[in-house]
């Protein structure tokens, strides 16, 4: 099989918003960089900025849900909390018998 063949297909992002862009300069290790690069290269992404970009907004997603999740996890061991949630719970669960 050619390395031709196995070519991963570019991923081309059209922009919904029109978000304006600014220039950075940011320093990475080499080998982070050369893999990146390799990955373009490859035809898995559109440039370096555009893969470097999905990165670290895949980054800021994960960071986001583990915070998000650390605060369930904070209001869990809130017991006046989960009493009014529980409460809550009750309180819908005679409507969820009548059928709505």
């Amino acid at each position: 099989m050619s390395p031709q063949a196995v070519l991963i297909p570019v991923l081309r992002r059209r922009r919904k918003d029109q978000s304006t862009r600014e220039r950075t300069s940011l320093s990475l290790r080499a080998d982070v960089l050369e893999a990146a690069k390799e990955i373009v290269q490859s035809g898995a992404a559109e440039n370096l900025s555009a893969f470097v970009e999905s990165a670290v907004e895949e980054k800021l997603r994960r960071t986001k849900r583990a915070a998000l999740y650390s605060a369930y996890e904070e209001a869990a061991q809130d017991e006046a909390f989960m009493a009014r949630m529980n409460s809550i719970t009750q309180d819908f669960a005679a409507t969820e018998a009548d059928g709505l």
